[in-house]
């Protein structure tokens, strides 16, 4: 059974490559040569070195802001796509419903109001698949814990998600779901959006990205990430007019391993994460006081490292799932609910993060799942779940 349990990412991942081929002959050709494409774009990004001691207490910081990632809220009566495809990634075997889904978000964003500070940047895949119920539901949901000012990014599964053998080569899915994204978020094309938070830690400046730049045709691209030309052109412009801590979130990985070890990791990075690298190291390097963080989410594995230069380091800490959890210790989600903190050390060594926990998603007993998770930490992951 453990064996079969092992095939099971490798089986699904052939079934949905022979089903677009032969659902779409003429395309297998050009598939192949954009999957070729982005492998070899994703090989160009940094590698990251990880560094758990970007990990702190909130009593070691100025806080700046909160974060929330990967809620995946889910319409009434429904169950999370990811889950369904790959049910190994939950630790039991029955999987969370909507409605633990939604009172879970609430459970955290009602900690959050209380202690901690309520400006909450989201870091992507707020809902499941980018219906319009899914996003109504979160709505309602945020509503309920007044006071809270909300900044979102776009994740893959807002924007790019197609589910297994419904293909979407004319982007009409797309299209609705952005619709759905900027009729209760922000417009796409006014990415980066640029804010400036100014508290005990000073002026420090907040710049969203879109990530999900890439169309996604179907289930084998979806998760596939870009941020642009002429998002990042405009990045660049904006940073040649600031000085000071500057944290950039977005949904993708900015990063990745030195080595793939499993399929999933082509599909982490953003494809053009290298240029964005080089124009934050380069605002790095023109001022000792350029503090730069980079927050993510997307694979709901707490992660903390550095990239760039030793000696211009850009600070990297990739989030968990706030409602699902954490799967960087074992591979598969822990099923514990999470946000962050963003803040500058008080000791002046630049932007640290301070991870709350408010409890489990489900509190009643379950049968624990014998599935193994079909995707194991890799390197980072496990360096880090060593260390803590």
């Amino acid at each position: 059974m453990a064996f079969l349990d092992r095939l099971r990412g490798p089986a699904s991942l052939l079934a949905m490559s022979a089903w677009y081929v032969a659902a779409r002959p003429r395309a297998a050709l050009p598939a192949a040569r954009i999957a070729l494409r982005v492998g070899v774009q994703v090989r160009r990004a940094p590698v990251l070195r990880t560094r758990p001691s970007l990990l702190v207490s909130p009593d070691e910081i100025t806080e700046v802001c909160s974060l929330v990632s990967d809620t995946h809220v889910v319409a009434n009566r429904k169950t999370l796509a990811e889950l369904v495809i790959d049910p190994g990634q939950w630790p039991w075997t029955q999987l969370p419903s909507a409605d633990e889904i939604s009172r879970g978000l609430a459970r955290v964003l009602d900690h959050l109001a209380r202690h901690a500070p309520r400006t909450v940047v989201w870091c992507g895949d707020e809902v499941d698949t980018g219906a319009d119920a899914e996003w109504t539901r979160l709505r309602a949901i945020a509503a309920g814990v007044p006071h809270l000012v909300h900044h979102m990014v776009p994740g893959n599964h807002d924007i790019n998600f197609n589910r297994p053998f419904i293909a979407d080569h004319d982007l009409a899915r797309r299209a609705a779901r952005v619709g759905a994204f900027e009729t209760h978020g922000t417009e796409l094309a006014r990415f980066p959006l640029v804010d400036t938070i100014v508290g005990d830690a000073g002026p420090v400046t907040i710049i969203l990205l879109d990530s999900c730049r890439h169309p996604s045709t179907h289930l084998l691209s979806n998760a596939i990430g870009r941020f642009g030309d002429d998002q990042l052109a405009r990045l660049a412009r904006i940073l040649a007019g600031l000085r000071g801590p500057v944290m950039c979130v977005a949904h993708h990985h900015v990063w990745r391993d030195a080595r793939f070890s499993q399929p999933e990791a082509w599909f982490n990075t953003a494809v053009d994460a290298d240029r964005l690298a080089e124009i934050l190291v380069a605002y790095r390097r023109t001022s000792s006081a350029n503090h730069v963080l980079v927050c993510h989410g997307h694979r709901h594995a707490l992660t903390a490292g550095e990239i760039g230069d030793h000696d211009a380091p850009i600070a990297v800490v990739g989030l968990p799932s706030t409602t699902l959890g954490d799967k960087a210790a074992t591979g598969r989600l822990d099923g514990v609910l999470r946000y962050a903190i963003a803040g500058l050390a008080r000791d002046g060594r630049g932007w640290r993060v301070a991870i709350r926990e408010v409890g489990p998603l489900v509190t009643e007993p379950r049968v624990r799942s014998s599935a193994t998770p079909s995707t194991p930490p890799d390197a980072s992951t496990r360096a880090y779940a060593l260390r803590r």
